[in-house]
């Protein structure tokens, strides 16, 4: 019985087919490779997108590798969640709405021994997801484009990590994962005349990835005192080349909703090395300082609350990338960076304890924090800019002996100004993630007395 639930768990990772979702729906992924690293899980989204310095036993971080070996031994994590993006598109007096859905991740992790942990998983990487129009007037009829983005590249890791310091007051990890990146990325041009109700062209741009990649990471935590905390944690993507081929085919039909119809006037393919892409170094650095104060007393024991404040800065240049099928004159790619700040407040930091303390909302983790990220390309000369506020909600799902929880995230975002002549896409994302940790898996690694 055991065996097959371990063997149901990891079937679901590749079963599930994540290429059929939706993971971007915003007008801006129409650029280079698209959205890179959608973080979409709702504890580091509600703190302002701050994600490294989440290393604890109640949390499965893939973004940082390091937090692998701070997991309970004898626990395993489970982790899953869903993310929702409603977009609303506003240029030249026009507007526009798109919501867009996923499942964004499916993970697990564990402490293999002591100072030891694994995380293995399947998480998205790149994804594209836009449909927009514009008419061109010929002189005698005009053109109707639709330009229409789609697809994702997704990350299949496995990670591990060791503490090499790890004393009551002082905790240094180390870690790394190594991932195998797959997917596609479409870019989809209709085109046809006012004048003709269907026919027309079309021209399809793909890129399709299967590369390994690896990441890694480090974590510091020092306390002083009983009530204070201080964090730091540093993440690496070394430059790499992924692995990739490119196609560029034009077909032309009388119905071009018809694919049966379709003839082609042109394709081209190139599958060696020059088409490969060349990522850049990504580094994120995220600091965290925590705090602890007298609350109730609970059976002749005192309880605290906690509050923390983090973050974080993400840094990547891109201004050597040079896309499959070339530059438009009007964009140029450049340094992306993100300043984020988070908060969190815990009103009761020793739920697990037997206490006798069952009300949920005593429980509730508060999160909030604030991002703004320079996209890495200007338009027409213009810095873009992704800004936005982030709210969330932690709730433990068993009180006792449970390392269990329910997390919610809300974000109220914009990118572009449509002040300075560029699409303004104002959105909303809310994310629902479930992490478990059923206290009998301590049992399946408990060593058994053969009769």
């Amino acid at each position: 019985m055991k065996v097959n639930v371990v063997l149901t768990i990891i079937t679901s990772f590749f079963v599930f087919d994540f290429n059929a979702q939706d993971i971007s729906n915003s007008s801006y992924s129409y650029f280079g490779l698209g959205n890179k690293n959608q973080v979409g899980h709702p504890v580091f989204e509600s703190t302002g997108n701050i994600s490294g310095i989440y290393a604890d036993s109640t949390i499965l971080n893939f973004y940082n590798p390091a937090s692998y070996s701070l997991l309970k031994p004898g626990k395993i994590l489970l982790s899953t969640s869903l993310s929702g993006q409603f977009s609303f598109l506003n240029e030249n007096d026009q507007s526009s709405y798109f919501p867009s859905a996923s499942l964004h991740h499916i993970a697990m992790a564990m402490s293999v021994k002591k100072f030891l942990g694994i995380s293995f998983g399947l998480k998205p990487y790149l994804s594209k997801g836009y449909s927009f129009a514009y008419n061109q007037y010929t002189g005698q009829d005009s053109l109707i484009h639709q330009y229409e983005g789609k697809g994702n590249c997704q990350q299949l890791y496995f990670g591990l990590a060791t503490s090499i310091l790890d004393k009551e007051s002082t905790t240094i990890s180390l870690g790394g994962n190594i991932s195998y990146l797959f997917g596609f990325l479409d870019k989809r041009r209709n085109s046809r005349l006012i004048s003709s109700a269907t026919a027309g062209g079309i021209e399809v741009k793909r890129t399709r990835v299967s590369s390994f990649h690896y990441d890694l990471g480090v974590f510091f935590k020092q306390k002083i005192g009983n009530n204070h905390l201080f964090k730091i944690a540093a993440t690496m993507e070394p430059s790499q080349e992924i692995a990739s081929t490119f196609s560029d085919a034009l077909y032309y039909s009388q119905d071009i909703n018809n694919p049966d119809l379709f003839d082609t006037l042109f394709y081209s393919m190139c599958d060696s090395e020059n088409c490969n892409i060349i990522l850049p170094l990504e580094l994120d650095l995220s600091f965290a300082y925590s705090f602890r104060f007298s609350g109730r007393v609970v059976n002749n024991k005192k309880r605290f609350s906690q509050i923390t404040l983090m973050a974080g800065f993400n840094q990547s240049n891109w201004s050597n990338y040079m896309p499959h099928d070339g530059l438009s004159p009007s964009i140029k790619f450049a340094e992306k960076t993100q300043l984020s700040f988070g908060l969190s407040y815990v009103p009761e930091t020793k739920y697990l304890e037997k206490a006798l303390i069952t009300k949920w909302y005593e429980r509730l983790n508060y999160r909030m924090g604030y991002f703004d990220r320079k996209l890495p390309y200007t338009i027409n000369g213009v810095e873009v800019h992704d800004f936005g506020m982030t709210f969330g909600l932690g709730m433990p799902i068993v009180i006792q002996q449970s390392l269990s929880s329910l997390n919610f995230s809300l974000v109220l975002g914009k990118r572009g100004l449509q002040n300075e002549n560029i699409v303004e896409e104002n959105y909303v994302g809310i994310n629902f993630g479930l992490i478990l940790s059923p206290s009998n898996f301590s049992r399946w690694f408990r060593k058994r007395k053969l009769d």
